[in-house]
C-alpha cells in the first residue's frame, strides 16, 4: 500500500493535537538532556580510571589471580560459549572493573527483582491456560507440528491453537488500516503493547478512536517501554494518555544512570481487542513505520499479522502478564479473572466459523531459562525440505542458529535471507556484515533491500511452517528482550508471506563474493573487531 495518503490517518485537529506538538518538540530537549547525562558519567568514570592507573603496578599479581579464577569459574559456568567469550576481553585489559561489570550484570538487583516478580505472575496466569488434555487433543489431530506443540506448551507455557483465521501485512500501512478498523469496533477492552510510542499523525489517528471507545464504555490499556520510547518523558506520554481516559503503564522506568537491569526492555508489538483480534509483527506506533515520514530512509518496510480466533487469548495473557509485572503493589489477579477465567473468554470471543488454521502465539523472555524464540526458528529450520525464506533488519547470530542455517543449506534446502543495505545502528550493521560474509560461503542466498530499511522479521519453510513476531535474528532478541511471536502451521498468512518475500527480492540485489569485497574496508574492520561483544550488543 506505497500510495497511502495522510489523510486516512491524520486525526482532526483539537486542543490535545496541539498538547502533542508541545510533546514533539519536548522529546529532543529530553534526549539532548539524557545524552549529556550519560557523558557526564563517563566523563567522570574515565577521570577516576586515570587516577588509579598509577598505582597499576601495586595490584597487577592480584589482577592476574583473580583473572585466573575468573576464568575457571566462567568455563565451568552453564551458558552460551558466545556470552562467555564477549566477557574475556574486558577481564583481560581490566580485571578488576571487567570481572565486577560482568558479576553487576548477572546478578543485578533488578534483575533478580524482575525475574521474582515474573516468577510469581506465572504461577498465577496459568491457571488461566487452556487445560493441558484439551490443548494435546488439538496438537493430536496436527501430527506434523505435535512435537514444537508439546516444547511450546511446556517450555513456554504457550498453548497451540485451531479453528484461527490470520491475515498478513506486508508493510506498516495496512498494518495500521487494518488495526483502525478493528478498533472501531471494539465493544469490551483494548490492550496496547509496544516499544516505541511517540507522538505523531498515527499516535494522533489512534488516540481520536480510543477517545470515542472509552465514551462507549470500553477499556483501554496502554503499556510502552521507557527506553523505547526514551526520547518522551514516561510521565509527560503517562499523562498524555491520561487526559484520554487511558490508563498506561511504563515498563522498567528509564534512570539515566548506569544500571544493567534495565537491560531487559519489552520489545513486544501486541494489539488485543476483546479476546476476538490480535495483532504483532515489527510495527511500532511512529509515522515511520506508516511511511507518512521519511526520517532517515526513503521507504519502511515492515510486517505484521492479524489474528482472529481462540488464540487471541493467548495475547492477552501476554499482555496482562507484562502490565502485573509494573505493580508497585502485591501482585492483583482480578486482572486476569476479570478477561481470561473461561466465562469471560467464552463472553468476548466467539469460535471463528472461517478460520481453519493452527497457530501458536509465544513469549519469550530473559528469565525463563530458555531460548524460546530462538529454537522456534531452528524448528522452522529442521522442517524444511525445499526452501526458507527469512526477512531480518539485524543478523548477529550464535554458533548454533548458523551451523542450523548452514546444515538445512547442506542438504539441499534453498536458504534465503534478505537484510537491510543501509543502516540504523552502525555498529550492529557492521556485526551482521561479518555473518553475511560466512553464510555466502557457505552456499546461503542473502540481498540487501535498497529501496529503503527492512524491519521485517518473518520466517517462513516451504509454504507450510512460519514464524511472524517481533523477533530480530539477534542476541538481544534471543536473550536480553521480552518478546513475542506466532508459529504458523499450513495458514494463509504463510503463502502471503512468501509472496511478500518474492516482491521484495525484487527491489534487492544479491550480496554476492564480488560484492562484499566492494565493502568498505573500515565496515568490515569494525564488525570483526565488535563481532566478539556481539551477545552484549
Amino acid at each position: 500500500m506505497r500510495n497511502s495518503t495522510l489523510k486516512k490517518f491524520t486525526a482532526k485537529p483539537n486542543s490535545k493535537t496541539e498538547a502533542a506538538k508541545k510533546l514533539r518538540t519536548i522529546m529532543f530537549s529530553r534526549m539532548f538532556f539524557i545524552v549529556g547525562l550519560l557523558f557526564v558519567q563517563f566523563l567522570i568514570y574515565l577521570f577516576i580510571t586515570l587516577k588509579l592507573q598509577r598505582y597499576e603496578i601495586y595490584f597487577f599479581g592480584t589482577g592476574v589471580v583473580i583473572s585466573i579464577l575468573f576464568l575457571l569459574y566462567l568455563v565451568n559456568t552453564p551458558g552460551k560459549n558466545e556470552f562467555k567469550l564477549a566477557w574475556i576481553l574486558p577481564v583481560l585489559v581490566a580485571p578488576v572493573f571487567g570481572i565486577t561489570l560482568y558479576f553487576m550484570y548477572k546478578y543485578n538487583q533488578g534483575g533478580i527483582w524482575l525475574k521474582r516478580k515474573i516468577k510469581k505472575i506465572k504461577n498465577i496466569s496459568e491457571k488461566f491456560l487452556p487445560p493441558e488434555h484439551e490443548v494435546k487433543k488439538i496438537a493430536e489431530q496436527y501430527p506434523e507440528v505435535k512435537d514444537i506443540s508439546h516444547y511450546l506448551f511446556h517450555s513456554g507455557k504457550a498453548p497451540c491453537y485451531k479453528d484461527n483465521e490470520t491475515k498478513y501485512f506486508s508493510c506498516g500501512e495496512d498494518f495500521f488500516e487494518d488495526l483502525i478498523d478493528e478498533l472501531s469496533v471494539a465493544k469490551k477492552f483494548i490492550f496496547f503493547e509496544f516499544f516505541i510510542v511517540e507522538p505523531c499523525q498515527i499516535m494522533d489517528r489512534l488516540l481520536e478512536i480510543l477517545s470515542q471507545k472509552i465514551k462507549e464504555g470500553v477499556e483501554v490499556r496502554f503499556l510502552f517501554d521507557s527506553i523505547g520510547s526514551i526520547a518522551l518523558s514516561s510521565s509527560l506520554l503517562k499523562n498524555y494518555l491520561t487526559s484520554y481516559g487511558i490508563s498506561s503503564k511504563v515498563w522498567l522506568k528509564f534512570i539515566p544512570v548506569f544500571n544493567t537491569g534495565l537491560n531487559n526492555r519489552d520489545h513486544r508489538k501486541i494489539v488485543s481487542i476483546d479476546n476476538k483480534v490480535a495483532f504483532t509483527g515489527g510495527v511500532n506506533i511512529t509515522d515511520e513505520y506508516a511511511n507518512l515520514v521519511s526520517k532517515r530512509f526513503n521507504y519502511w518496510k515492515d510486517s505484521g499479522i492479524k489474528i482472529k480466533g481462540p488464540a487471541v487469548r493467548s495475547f492477552t495473557l501476554m499482555f496482562l502478564e507484562q502490565w502485573n509485572v509494573q505493580n508497585k503493589k502485591n501482585i492483583q489477579c482480578e486482572n486476569f479473572e476479570k478477561f481470561m477465567t473461561e466465562k469471560a473468554v467464552l463472553e468476548n470471543s466467539v469460535k471463528n466459523k472461517n478460520g481453519k488454521e493452527f497457530v501458536i502465539p509465544y513469549g519469550d523472555d530473559a528469565y525463563n531459562g530458555e531460548e524460546i524464540a530462538e529454537n522456534v526458528y531452528k524448528y522452522i529450520l529442521d522442517k524444511a525440505q525445499s526452501k526458507v525464506r527469512i526477512m531480518t533488519p539485524y543478523l548477529i547470530i550464535d554458533k548454533a542458529l548458523y551451523e542450523d542455517l548452514v546444515f538445512t543449506a547442506a542438504r539441499g534446502v534453498k536458504v534465503e535471507i534478505i537484510v537491510p543495505a543501509h543502516y540504523d545502528h552502525f555498529i550492529s550493521f557492521c556485526v551482521g556484515r561479518t555473518f553475511v560474509k560466512n553464510l555466502i560461503e557457505k552456499g546461503i542466498k542473502i540481498y540487501e533491500y535498497e529501496t529503503g530499511f527492512i524491519h521485517s522479521k518473518v520466517m517462513t519453510a516451504d509454504e507450510k511452517f512460519g514464524a511472524v513476531g517481533s523477533v530480530n535474528l539477534d542476541y538481544r532478541s534471543f536473550y536480553h528482550h521480552f518478546e513475542c511471536g506466532t508459529f504458523l502451521y499450513q495458514t494463509d498468512s504463510i503463502k502471503d508471506a512468501e509472496k511478500d518475500f518474492d516482491k521484495t527480492k525484487k527491489e534487492c540485489k544479491e550480496i554476492t563474493f564480488e560484492r562484499y569485497k566492494k565493502i568498505k574496508w573500515y565496515v568490515r574492520a569494525v564488525g570483526w573487531v565488535f563481532r566478539i561483544v556481539g551477545p552484549l550488543l
